[in-house]
């Protein structure tokens, strides 16, 4: 019990030290404004998209950083269960008709996290 309230202190103090919650001057901030931001990510401001359809929301976030990749999915999957999250694969979670995947994409200049938010 002890584990899991240390877990879920650390969690909520990351959540609130989060680059989303101080960054209202990015406009990508906005469109996932439920999904935390890992901190040692930051959000690409060129990069990405976001529209509403019928079905759902569709959002594209790149973010930058020297995260390891089992760190990052370690963060994203302590972070997202409590936001409603189910984890169902390494690099994939669903939440109420909504589907979100990270995957690192490799570019000539450094590696960027590509978040993809869209309905199931």
């Amino acid at each position: 019990m002890g584990k899991k309230i240390g877990l879920l202190s650390g969690l909520i103090g990351v959540l609130m030290t989060s680059p989303l919650a101080a960054a209202e001057d990015i406009p990508q901030a906005q469109w996932v404004g439920d999904l935390p931001i890992m901190p040692s990510l930051e959000i690409e401001k060129g990069l990405g998209f976001a529209f509403d359809n019928p079905e759902g929301r569709i959002v594209t976030i790149y973010l930058s950083g020297g995260a390891e990749p089992q760190d990052v999915f370690a963060y994203y999957d302590i972070a997202l269960a409590p936001l409603g999250w189910e984890k169902t694969d390494r690099r994939q979670w669903r939440r109420q008709g909504e589907s979100l995947s990270i995957h690192k994409t490799p570019t000539a200049a450094t590696d960027l996290w590509k978040i993809m938010l869209r309905p199931e």
